[in-house]
């Protein structure tokens, strides 16, 4: 599978490095993943410097679709995408199809997106 996951429960946090080419069905799954697993509302990091995302824009309203469809599901978390100048066409469509829901920004540096997280979330309680 071209997308690894390092989720930390205590940090509230979720590193997704693509390695290698990731569709539109590894994306949904991925997303399927945070949903099921009650992560939707952690901060996330989606690293796609080693990779691509190769999906069209149907594909990314999809999953975009996906994540807002449960009214009752907690705010989803903030989310930075690192990319390489390459690989950012994904990451900026889907940025722009949600980023009405929740903060959402593109670097180029993983220690910028970190930062970033940091600066934007306290980390909350557990629930």
């Amino acid at each position: 599978m071209p997308i690894h996951l390092d989720i930390s429960r205590l940090d509230r946090l979720v590193m997704v490095v693509v390695i290698g080419e990731a569709t539109g069905n590894d994306f949904l799954d991925l997303a399927r993943q945070f949903t099921e697993a009650d992560m939707i509302h952690y901060r996330k990091i989606i690293n796609i410097t080693a990779g691509v995302l190769a999906m069209d824009d149907a594909e990314l309203a999809s999953v975009a679709a996906l994540l807002r469809a449960d009214p009752g599901a907690p705010a989803r978390g903030p989310l930075a995408f690192v990319v390489d100048a390459a690989g950012s066409r994904a990451a900026e469509k889907f940025a722009e199809l949600t980023t009405d829901e929740r903060p959402v920004k593109i670097f180029h540096s993983l220690h910028i997106a970190r930062r970033w997280l940091d600066e934007i979330s306290a980390i909350q309680p557990r629930r």
